[in-house]
């Protein structure tokens, strides 16, 4: 039997809490492994290394908490006026359909919105810092380099560069959700749908676990599907075909990699800090 239910609101405290500490995960990995190559390639830069776990892990923290909170937010109060993004839940567990247009629009809007506030703030620090990078670089006699940031920050600063960024931010994630959610609900007709084990906990929708093996073949081969689209307009672009191979296989198993860690740490992070938690109601035409 299947269900069609609207994604009305998301608990905020649980999805910031489960993807602040997915994200954390992560960047312990990330810390780890560039910590490694740095001291493979300068054994010197050991001191380096110190400070650099620290600084990748609390600044994912800290970026992660905002991210996790603003996106949440936002799509509440977008589902109030806007129409919610809508899935097909077969027998109570497996999505078998996503709504294409109303997740593309949705999620557009939400990374456009987090754009603008991340300029709006950039706008009082970035020329504060350049400045000083600017002065530091005349001092030393970096005048060419100091004269191309200044550049730089002209360019960025125009008001016509800034409607491209803001435009360019909403079509570009439309269209590749949108092909995105359209290569997920083809997968899905043939069982490769996404699993998740959901429970009910006062009017809300728990997502008690998720089938890793399942998330990472589904959106590996979202990946790599998109990363042959890009590939060959790259390829019609002027780029080479080795270049292609490398985007579509990294697609592929940087995609495999990158969802089964997600579902292995939200597994492994769910009974210890809280599972993430949503409004699910049955959809209304």
């Amino acid at each position: 039997m299947s269900d069609v239910k609207e994604l009305k609101s998301i608990e905020l405290s649980s999805f910031t809490t489960m993807n602040t500490g997915i994200a954390v995960l992560f960047s312990i990995i990330s810390a780890i492994l560039l910590s490694i190559v740095i001291v493979a390639t300068n054994a010197n830069a050991a001191s380096v290394v110190i400070y650099l776990i620290p600084t990748v892990i609390v600044g994912t923290f800290m970026y992660s908490i905002y991210n996790s909170f603003c996106q949440g937010l936002i799509y509440n109060v977008l589902a109030k006026r806007l129409k919610t993004i809508a899935v097909i839940i077969k027998d109570g567990k497996e999505i078998v359909k996503i709504s294409t247009t109303e997740t593309a629009t949705m999620t557009g809007i939400i990374l456009t919105i987090q754009f603008i506030l991340i300029y709006l703030v950039s706008v009082f620090i970035l020329p504060l810092l350049l400045t000083s990078v600017i002065q530091t670089l005349m001092f030393t006699g970096q005048s060419t380099l100091a004269y191309g940031i200044y550049q730089l920050l002209g360019i960025l600063s125009q008001p016509t560069t800034i409607l491209m960024l803001i435009f360019g931010t909403f079509i570009i994630t439309f269209v590749f959700v949108l092909i995105g959610t359209h290569i997920y609900n083809f997968l899905a007709k043939s069982g490769k749908g996404v699993v998740l084990n959901l429970s009910e906990d006062n009017g809300l929708t728990v997502i008690d676990s998720i089938d890793t093996m399942k998330l990472a073949i589904a959106f590996a081969l979202i990946c790599g599907i998109l990363s042959i689209i890009t590939g060959l307009i790259s390829v019609f672009s002027g780029s080479n075909i080795n270049a292609f191979i490398g985007s579509v296989l990294g697609g592929f198993i940087g995609g495999f990699v990158e969802f089964y860690l997600i579902g292995f740490f939200y597994n492994f992070l769910a009974p210890k800090i809280g599972k993430i938690k949503i409004k699910l109601i049955d959809f209304r035409i």
